[in-house]
């Protein structure tokens, strides 16, 4: 597959995937900003959240992250299927152990475009709707407080700890999965690749997520002066044992899980659909 096609059918899939699932990712952040506190259960809380702010509340800084995600997830189907390519040709092959490396290169790569894009989604969603006018009026209310390097790089360590395991297992499982499904014949092709994106989305959160409340709460933080570099990894992990312990880690973990199985079902979906009618303009099998 064309390394343009790829990118194009997997900004594709992140984006309208992240758009479904969006009003979930708002209770899952709302949830972590909140971690070790009085945070309501997923159920009072969409109530609390409607109550206050209406259905605009489950949807701020949506725009930003769909557009965010397109890129994101461009990226990291983009560097998986050139890497998995490249080891292909190697005394490697297609084995697991190739697939492993070639999805930890794309978490580590992708990082780092993710980290600005989930810097301004998770200040946004965590603050009431209405906040902020528009994403630009976040970036600069960012830039302004901690500067650009607060902007890019505040939680980047977290990240890259989060989306090396978390990225080998969404795609070595979406592909290993997929691959069994469709080869037993019990399951038709779009429903196959619906089960595989559920699972893997599942499997990519469950093993990472306290990681990912780490940086939820460490990309929340507005500080004056710059001050990025103060909110280390170690500081938030303590901060939060003292909170609540070890149920801190775990706060929002029933959104997120429902927001991964709707979200990475429809990217794969998108992202096989998209790779199917180029192949098929062109007369290939898919």
């Amino acid at each position: 597959m064309p390394a343009a096609v790829s990118l194009l059918a997997g900004m594709l899939g992140g984006s309208i995937g992240v758009g479904v699932a969006y009003p979930l990712d708002t209770l899952k952040t709302k949830q972590q900003s909140n971690a070790g506190g009085a945070a309501a259960n997923p159920i009072a809380l969409t109530r609390q959240i409607y109550e206050a702010e209406g259905v605009a509340g489950f949807y701020s800084g949506c725009s930003t992250t769909m557009a965010g995600q397109a890129i994101i997830k461009g990226a990291l189907f983009f560097v998986y299927g050139a890497a998995r390519n490249c080891l292909a040709g190697t005394a490697l092959g297609l084995s697991t152990l190739s697939l492993c490396l070639a999805a930890s290169f794309s978490g580590f790569v992708g990082s780092f475009v993710m980290t600005p894009v989930e810097r301004v989604k998770c200040v946004m969603q965590a603050r009431a709707a209405g906040t902020f006018v528009n994403p630009v009026a976040c970036i600069d209310e960012l830039v302004r407080r901690d500067g650009v390097s607060g902007l890019c790089l505040r939680g980047l360590g977290a990240t890259i700890l989060r989306e090396i395991p978390a990225c080998t297992f969404y795609f070595v499982t979406f592909d290993l999965m997929k691959a069994a499904l469709l080869g037993s014949g019990r399951l038709a092709r779009t429903p196959a690749l619906l089960l595989s994106g559920a699972v893997a989305g599942a499997m990519s959160w469950i093993p990472v997520y306290p990681i990912d409340v780490v940086k939820t709460q460490i990309q929340v933080e507005l500080d004056d002066g710059g001050s990025a570099a103060q909110a280390t990894i170690g500081s938030h992990v303590r901060r939060l044992w003292a909170a609540g312990g070890f149920l801190a880690f775990w706060d929002g973990l029933g959104p997120k899980l429902a927001r991964a199985i709707v979200n990475h079902a429809v990217t794969f979906l998108v992202f096989d659909w998209t790779c199917a009618a180029w192949l098929a303009s062109r007369g290939l099998a898919g």
